[in-house]
């Protein structure tokens, strides 16, 4: 039964809500081992500051920390007690998290079995109407003399579990932890029956919060091993740590493969702009680069709108005007070329940077074009635009492993016109979708390198009209 294993009740205080950039400020524990009790508390003196709405909430300030031991002080008798241990804790994810990440600061492999209180309230006691500490606290008509301190934390779930068992019997407060271990940690507004209708397919996901506020979208060749592998990892990441304690819903869009999922991921996050997809959410003007020569026959960048795409060969391709500079000049760096006959340097005669030897004379006639063009073309092989390789366009087929689905994505010159779910689209319908020119995308184009080979691509016996 469960009094008769091995607990460790704990509470932590901490800087902030962060494993990562935050730091435990005192830690307590309630060990308990078939009836023999044993307490354990400490503050703990950190490298970080605390911020004035935590002193205010905990009552700990920086001056009672000054003299404490440092976690790393504590760390071996702290693990030595934990070990082994069943760790329980109000909203375990959090007091986990940053265990985990202290003790492998200091050297320890921290790996507890976990019953959360949190989570063990609200599946007994469904019908109260909130279920934090201070809630049940209320609810028992458990008084604790101080608020926000961790050993007084820790009684406070020790007051609850014993309500808990002497209420609905030991038997049924220990069903409930095994069904906790046999289900990966839930974020706490998420309701279980969310996750069980997330299928074992490709496809995309998408994480909302209150109010149907669209925090993520995902995407996965089996999307519910993806999205369970969010619950599971120590989420040492604040900005997933946020999220996950804001997911409320979960919506899914089944695919017929990889190519699929790729694509809708790719063009739901920059239409929907999901809160936590930031890399990708917003689709800045294409940087498009044409080399031409100057007077000697030196090649150097020129910046071309992306209208040019289709009737320009030999063109490179940038997401911003920023990173196509970054790289001209990382070139120039590693390569001695002249920065000014790469146009980002103004001014005659020899360049600065040949003065201090670190330019191999192309400005003065040393580096002939030759050469210098060649190292500059070597160095630009990977952003240079494919050619599309096809008269017209094409029809890309993917058939799902169960051959269950397919679908079919028009193409033409990298640019995707439609995507049609099951039987090939007539002709009538490619026609119709071609008269729609959508502009070019860098990573949808990037998708469709990625997959020249993998996947079937049959030209179309039409054309655009």
């Amino acid at each position: 039964m469960l009094l008769k294993q091995l607990l460790a009740l704990v509470d932590l205080e901490t800087t902030g809500p962060r494993p990562s950039a935050d730091r435990i400020t005192e830690a307590a524990v309630l060990r308990l081992d078939n009836g023999d009790e044993q307490r354990w508390e400490s503050l703990f003196n950190v490298d970080v500051a605390i911020p004035a709405f935590v002193q205010q909430l905990t009552g700990i300030s920086a001056e009672m920390l000054a003299g404490a031991p440092r976690f790393s002080d504590r760390a071996a008798e702290l693990f030595q007690l934990l070990d082994g241990a069943i760790l329980v804790a109000h909203n375990a994810r959090f007091d986990a998290g940053f265990l985990k990440q202290s003790f492998t600061a200091s050297g320890y492999d921290y790996r507890p079995r976990i019953l959360c209180t949190l989570k063990l309230a609200r599946a007994l006691y469904p019908h109260w109407p909130k279920h934090g500490l201070d809630a049940l606290c209320e609810q028992i008509a458990y008084h604790r003399d101080t608020r926000h301190r961790a050993m007084a934390d820790v009684l406070a779930m020790k007051a609850f579990l014993d309500y808990a068992i002497a209420d609905v019997g030991e038997a049924e407060v220990m069903a409930q932890f095994e069904a906790q271990l046999q289900r990966p940690s839930l974020p706490p507004q998420l309701p279980p029956e969310q996750l069980s209708a997330v299928p074992d397919r490709p496809g995309v996901y998408r994480f909302y919060g209150e109010g149907d506020a669209l925090l993520y979208v995902g995407k996965s060749v089996s999307m519910r091993k993806r999205v369970l592998s969010h619950f599971r990892s120590d989420m040492h990441s604040s900005k997933a740590q946020k999220m996950l304690r804001r997911l409320t819903r979960i919506e899914v869009t089944e695919t017929a493969g990889e190519l699929g999922a790729l694509v809708l991921e790719s063009q739901q996050i920059k239409t929907l702009s999901p809160l936590y997809n930031r890399q990708l959410r917003r689709q800045r003007e294409l940087c498009v680069v044409q080399l031409q020569p100057d007077e000697q026959g030196y090649l150097h960048p020129v910046f071309i709108g992306d209208e040019a795409l289709d009737s320009v060969e030999g063109i490179f391709l940038f997401r911003h005007r920023k990173q196509a500079t970054a790289l001209f000049l990382r070139i120039a760096r590693e390569q001695q070329l002249c920065l000014r006959r790469l146009g980002l340097e103004s001014g005659r005669g020899n360049c600065f940077a040949y003065q201090l030897k670190r330019c191999a004379g192309a400005c003065c006639g040393e580096q002939g074009a030759a050469e210098y063009n060649a190292r500059l073309l070597s160095q630009l092989a990977t952003r240079k635009l494919e050619s599309w390789p096809f008269s017209g366009p094409v029809l890309i087929r993917e058939q799902r492993a169960d051959r269950r689905r397919t679908d079919w994505f028009l193409v033409d010159h990298w640019r995707i016109f439609g995507c049609f779910r099951g039987r090939r689209p007539s002709q009538k319908r490619c026609h119709e979708a071609l008269s729609q020119a959508p502009a070019f995308d860098f990573d949808l184009y990037c998708i469709l390198l990625e997959f020249r080979k993998s996947r079937e691509w049959l030209p179309l016996p039409v054309t655009k009209s």
